[in-house]
Order: C-alpha cells, then structure tokens, then sequence
C-alpha cells in the first residue's frame, strides 16, 4: 500500500463548493426555480468528510496525529463565522422580532453554540412547529450533524491504527451501516433521518473513502479507469451530470429526502473530487478564478445567506417580492466576502496559543445569552407595540407545549397521539375533546366552561385527524378508532365534544393526493367520497348516542388567509405598511369559504337533533369582519389555529352563549 504524498490545495474543491453554495442559495432564494438546490449540503457533505479524512490519514501517516491539534483547527475554521452570524441574529432581532420570536431565536443560538441544532430542529418538528422560513439559524443543522460525526470519526480511526485495524474497512462498513439505517428508516421516521447523524453519516462517508482512495489506492484506481476505458475527462462530466440531474429532477415536495436519490448529488462530489485537477471541467470550470473565490467564502455565505433571508421573510410576514429576496441573497455575498476577509482569516491562521480558547469561549458565551434569552420568554417588554395593544393583554401567540401533551396522558393512551391532555389524571374521565388540532385548540376553551367545573376533561387527537374514522388513511385510523372504542367504552364519559379544520377535509376529499390529506376512499363502499364522509359521520354519531353520551359539535373558527402577528408594528418593514389594517378576514370571505364544509356536514347534523352544535364564529365576527384582533388580544396564533388568549376568549364566549342545562 502506498502512500500518496502530494495531496496539497485544490483550487477545483473550492469550485466544487462554489456549486454547492449556489445550488442551496437558488434553492432557498428561489425555490421554484429548479426544486432540488437542497442537494448542495449533501455536497458540502462529502467535500467535508473527503477534506477532514485526509488529513487525520496523513497526520496518521506521519505518526503526529493530535486529537487536540485536530479540534483546535476545526475551532479556528469554523466558530468565527458562526459567532459572528450569531451576534448579528441576536442584535437583528432585539430591535426587530416578537417576543415569541425571540424566544425561539435564543433556543436556536443556544443550540448552534454547541453544534446540537439538528437534534433541536428534530425534537421540535411537528403539527404546530413554526415554519421553517421563520428561523433564522434552522440551517445550522448540516454543522450540528459535521461536528457530531467528528466528534466520534477520528477516535474511531485513532482506535483502529492503535489496534492494527484496516481504516479503509471501518470507514467502508461504517457508511454501509449508516445507509442502510438510511434506506430503512426514510419512510418510518423521515424527520429523524434527516436530522440524526447516524443516518447522515454515510454522506461524509462517501468522502472519506475518497480520501482513502486518493491516498492509498490512486494507482489501482487509475488502472481501472483504463482498463473501463474512463478518462478522467469523461469521469468528471458524468460526476457533474449526476449533480445536475438530481439539481433538476429532485423535488422535496414529492420525494423524502435524503434516500437512495441522495446518492446522486454525493456520488458525482466524489466522482468529481477523485478526477482532480488533470480532468478539463475541473480545471477550467470549477478551478477558475470566480469558482475560487466564491468557494472561499461559501462557509460564511452558508451562514449568512438563511439567516438573512429567514429575517427578511419574518419581518415581512409574507414572502418577500423577487427583488428583495435577490438583494437579500446579494447582501449576503458581500457581507461573507467581509467575514472571510476581516474575521476569518485573520483568526483562522492566527497560531497564538490563545485564538482557539478565546473563540471556544465566546462561543459558549453568545450561546449562554441565547439560553438566557429564552428563559426570559424573548424580553416582551424590549418596545412598544403600536395600535394601542398593551403587551401584558396582548398575550403570547405562540403554543405552548402543555397544551400538547402531557406525559401520565401518554403513558395511559399511547405515544401515537399528538394531542393528549387529561385535566386531572387522579378523577375518572367526563368529557372527551376528540379530533385534529382544530379540536385542540379548543381545550382551554372548555377547562374555562362554567358548565364543565365539576368535570374531568380529555382531549385526544392525531395531526389532521378527523374524529370520523372510517375515512382516514393508516396513519390515523388506528388511533382515532382506539379513541373513539374509549369513548363508548367509558361509564364515566358522558359528554363528547367533536371538532376538525374544514379546509383540511375539503381539500382532502377534493384531491386524495394532497401530502396533508388524511382520506382514503374505499369504493366498494361509495364511489363519492363526499358521500362516504358522511356515511362515516353518521355511523360516528350513531355510535355515540347509542352510547348514550351527548355529543356536541363545535364548528370550525374563522380562517383568517394571513399570519395574525402581520398585524403588529414592527420597527423595520421594507415594502409595505408597518402592520396590516384591519387586522381581519371580511365575513363574506370567511362564509364562502365554509360553505362547502356546511353543504357536506350540515345534512347529516340535521339528522340528528341530539347533536348539540356550538357556533363559535360570532366569538370572532361581526356583520362585517372577522377579527385576529378583539378587546386588544390576539385570538390566533397563526392563520387558523387559535392562541391560548384566543381560546380563553372563546371560552368566555361559549360561557354566556351556550348552556348545556347541568
């Protein structure tokens, strides 16, 4: 085995990175353009692992492999940046973001500051996650998962020389064991596999055996070359044209990602890397002059170009136009250019003992004022919000996890339902609140219902399940129908409170395909899935009054087509007015939107009188608005989903409304 001595710099990697960064910033700029610029963080991947990976092997091969050495560069190549893009983040969004939003910003720079965003990021997606365009550092995932690997990747390869071990067969067995975990996890848990790194590993992986191949195989590599008749020529223009075509035939709206598809956008970064610098597109293309020095700066333009855009979009409260997301993605590049130059550089190359303990430090400093931050509930009171709204009635908007579940309610029930909430876990159960988060929001609505004081309240639930189950897909149909066998299985629950979004039915009936739609249609059993619906309605409701439980239906609330917090003065807001007046959806608009929803649901309650319905739209209307805002409190969290305020409001509405004759 010989040992390839000349492994200096590579102009044409730092083109290979240039793609990378433009292939994500064109995703995340504009979106629509072509859908798969996601894959340029798994090209980062292997560019990272390729990199890192020849080093230890060369230090290795030297015999002057330090551990302490290794982290002491990776501290000086990537925490300047990071600090300052998370200096940036908290001092933007002291003068700029809500309290709620600031709060999450905190959570998110405490995270980065330790390299732990993508288990973060993980544990924290779900139904009534925020938005992704509305966290500035969600990007800082693809470095929690590097860092991770790297914290375990050069102790396993210490272990193996130490041991006589052959590198080349940890690193093979350990990207075939982490692929497979990839392949067979996707479908099950397509959120852990993004974000976990056992499951991503395999990517940085791909570079290592590259390192390795590059290091010590390079002959017996270039002999297979020739003997298939490859050039490297050709083997670099097949590596680009697999990146292009997972660039152009990738969506992540159609597919889960990563998954074997990944291979395409890895495979041609290693294809690429392993022609070199003799291959023509390689020396021309990727190692010229604009390809350089935009890979130079692609690490600070990773970080700034997300965080910047993401802002941009929160304090828009809308997608930004064309130009501002171009000038956002253009403010990014000079502002990378002036963290490469003036930060970057000048501390990355710096060898005063100093550098690496005084950045370590103020790493975990800035991410110990993001903790902070986020433990002081993101400093409500930092300005005033105009349209006379006094913060202290105005209320958090976001939702918070006890009104999720609750741990003793999971215990008892099971993980798989999102919504599980007992009032008191030590008293038989009274009432049940059963369906979709449209349901949910509902329940400390009816914890404040003067009717329900002596009652122990329920709520279970699954992310836009419908409480009539027959027409729901695996997904929910098991729980929702072990819900309902609860129900009418139960002595003590004598009233049951039903709800679910309209939109989220109609939409589903409407077009099965829909990535959210919960509704399968059996049509041995109908060939209308209308129909269907409300066959199961009916078997739903026919069950429950055999039972003799009363039902009551609450109707959905208003949908407002707009994110509420639109309507709160911000101090900076490029293209529009500073809030959105008037803070409301007109009541013509909210009526034609639930028609369709009444025309399907409204023969069927009428053929049960015994069904108790409750009205909830004149809590939020008037004659002529539907209102976010009322008695200057927010009433909803997002477009349709009520706030803790909103359903307490809603509570009080029902209060003096509705009656249940106890």
């Amino acid at each position: 085995m010989t040992h390839n001595q000349h492994l200096n710099y590579r102009p044409d990697i730092d083109g290979l990175r240039a793609v990378a960064v433009l292939l994500v910033l064109i995703f995340h700029g504009f979106p629509r353009f072509i859908k798969g610029g996601f894959i340029g963080v798994d090209i980062f991947f292997v560019i990272s692992g390729y990199l890192i990976t020849s080093i230890i092997l060369k230090s290795q091969a030297r015999g002057d492999f330090s551990l302490i050495e290794f982290y002491s560069r990776r501290i000086k190549r990537i925490f300047p940046s990071l600090l300052v893009v998370l200096l940036f983040c908290l001092t933007f969004g002291w003068f700029s973001l809500l309290a709620d939003e600031y709060q999450a910003l905190g959570k998110h720079v405490a995270a980065g500051a330790i390299y732990i965003s993508n288990l973060v990021l993980q544990s924290e997606a779900g139904y009534f996650d925020t938005d992704s365009d509305f966290k500035p550092l969600l990007h800082l995932w693809s470095l929690g998962i590097e860092e991770q690997f790297y914290l375990v990747f050069p102790l396993l390869l210490m272990l193996t020389a130490k041991f006589k071990g052959n590198a080349f067969t940890l690193i093979f067995l350990s990207l075939v064991s982490s692929f497979a975990l990839n392949v067979l996890l996707i479908e099950q848990n397509p959120t852990g596999v993004f974000f976990f790194p056992q499951t991503r590993a395999w990517e940085l992986l791909i570079g290592s055996v590259v390192a390795h191949v590059n290091l010590y195989q390079r002959e017996r590599f270039d002999a297979f070359l020739a003997k298939t008749h490859l050039s490297l020529n050709v083997l670099s223009w097949l590596s680009f044209t697999l990146i292009a075509g997972a660039w152009i035939g990738l969506d992540s709206t159609k597919i889960t990602f990563p998954n074997g598809w990944a291979l395409l956008p890895t495979l041609g970064a290693a294809g690429l890397i392993l022609a070199g610098e003799k291959a023509w597109f390689n020396r021309k293309v990727l190692a010229s002059k604009a390809a350089i020095w935009l890979g130079l700066i692609s690490y600070p333009l990773y970080l700034w170009h997300w965080s910047i855009l993401s802002l941009l979009r929160t304090i828009e409260m809308e997608k930004p136009k064309s130009y501002l997301r171009l000038s956002a993605l253009l403010l990014s590049v000079f502002l990378a250019w002036l963290t490469y130059e003036f930060v970057e550089k000048r501390l990355r190359f710096w060898n005063h003992k100093g550098v690496t303990a005084g950045l370590f430090v103020s790493l975990l400093f800035v991410g110990s004022i993001g903790f902070y931050i986020h433990g002081q509930n993101g400093y409500p009171t930092r300005f005033h919000y105009e349209q006379n709204w006094d913060k202290g009635e105005l209320g958090q908007t976001a939702w918070k996890a006890k009104w999720l579940r609750q741990k003793e309610c999971s215990n008892r029930f099971g993980e798989e339902y999102v919504f599980c909430l007992i009032q008191n876990s030590e008293k038989p159960i009274t009432v049940v609140l059963f369906g979709d988060s449209h349901a949910n929001h509902f329940y400390p609505a009816l914890l404040e219902n003067r009717n329900l004081h002596e009652d122990n309240i329920l709520n279970l639930g699954g992310s836009g399940c419908s409480p009539f189950f027959d027409t729901l897909t695996d997904k929910c149909h098991a729980s929702m129908r072990k819900a309902l066998d609860f129900i009418l299985t139960t002595k003590s629950v004598h009233t049951v409170f039903v709800s679910n979004r309209d939109k989220l039915i109609i939409d589903g009936l409407n077009d099965p395909k829909l990535p959210h739609n919960q509704f399968k249609v059996d049509k041995t059993k109908s060939e209308n899935p209308a129909a269907l619906f409300q066959q199961t309605m009916r078997e739903t409701f026919q069950q429950l009054l055999a039972a003799q439980k009363r039902v009551i239906f609450l109707t959905d609330v208003p949908e407002l087509e707009f994110n509420p917090t639109a309507c709160i003065s911000r101090p900076w807001r490029l293209s529009k007015e500073s809030a959105k007046m008037p803070c409301a959806v007109s009541r013509e608009q909210v009526a034609k939107n639930h028609q369709a929803y009444l025309d399907l649901v409204m023969p069927v309650l009428n053929e049960f009188p015994q069904v108790i319905v409750w009205d909830t739209t004149g809590a939020f209307c008037d004659e002529t608005n539907c209102w976010a805002v009322k008695d200057r409190k927010m009433l909803y969290r997002d477009s349709d989903h009520l706030s803790e305020v909103g359903s307490l409001y809603l509570g009080n509405y029902l209060n003096e409304k509705y009656s249940l004759g106890n």
